[in-house]
């Protein structure tokens, strides 16, 4: 496992994200591509919350495959969803994934950002495309995040902390940016960009739910900093505390910069 591969890796406990997602509400991009019948690969489906969404929307005479290199999250999926027969999940990573037959759509969301190839990446999945097939992708621009009022200097010296972290792994921090360029360069055709940017209100009854992200961050993926040097522990901790006392007393909006991008061959 290369260092970028350690990095990505998935700390026990940040899956309870993933689990909350839904095609409809974190996926939207996909709606306007999926039809009855289709064959769809999901690329990094983490624990298949998604990529059960889609079932409902390529009907049962579609099919839908879901790959992402966790073990843990892929058993995960299998135990939720065994019973639905056009829906298989399977531990397997997409630089080296074969199939015995191309798909009509090939999906990724908030995956390449953890890799240090996204480029070589989207060539393998055009590879797996049928003819006029799609690929569509979704994903951040890190460096874009707005909070208001702005966060305690701590949190975003843990914020910077880990952007340095993952950028230091090979990781683009504004991928959401460079996909449009990258999709061109495959020769992708008739690429179209929307902007999914997630944004959250305070007077929103989920608003507490959607900033906690970043204190599940600072309590998951943090302790990698820490492990790797990038910050102390007592650093992480005040980061945590402040983070909180910031939603608790002040936060009134966020927004995470997400683009989705999509091509044709």
């Amino acid at each position: 496992m290369n260092n970028t591969e350690k990095r990505a890796e998935m700390p026990s406990g940040a899956n309870t994200v993933l689990d909350r997602r839904t095609l409809e509400k974190d996926n939207a991009n996909l709606l306007e591509v999926l039809k009855k019948g289709l064959s769809v690969l999901d690329v990094g489906c983490g624990s298949g919350t998604i990529t059960r969404g889609i079932v409902d929307r390529v009907g049962p005479d579609g099919f839908v495959k879901g790959i992402d290199v966790s073990d843990q999250l892929i058993k995960l999926a299998q135990d939720n969803f065994s019973e639905i027969k056009n829906l298989q999940f399977e531990v397997a990573d997409i630089n080296t994934y074969s199939f015995e037959k191309n798909f009509d759509v090939i999906t990724s969301a908030r995956v390449l950002q953890w890799v240090a190839n996204p480029k070589e990446l989207l060539i393998k999945m055009k590879a797996l495309l049928k003819p006029g097939g799609c690929i569509t992708i979704l994903d951040y621009n890190h460096e874009k995040i707005e909070f208001a009022p702005h966060v305690p200097r701590v949190v975003k010296w843990f914020y910077d902390a880990f952007l340095r972290w993952r950028q230091d792994a090979g990781m683009d921090n504004g991928i959401a940016d460079h996909l449009k360029e990258m999709f061109e360069e495959i020769g992708m055709r008739n690429v179209d960009v929307q902007d999914q940017s997630e944004v959250s209100s305070s007077d929103s009854e989920t608003f507490i739910e959607e900033i906690t992200i970043w204190k599940k961050v600072a309590e998951t993926r943090g302790k990698q900093l820490v492990a790797d040097g990038y910050l102390t522990e007592e650093e992480r901790q005040s980061a945590i505390h402040e983070y909180q006392g910031w939603m608790d007393n002040e936060a009134r909006h966020m927004k995470l910069y997400l683009k989705a991008v999509t091509g044709y061959i």
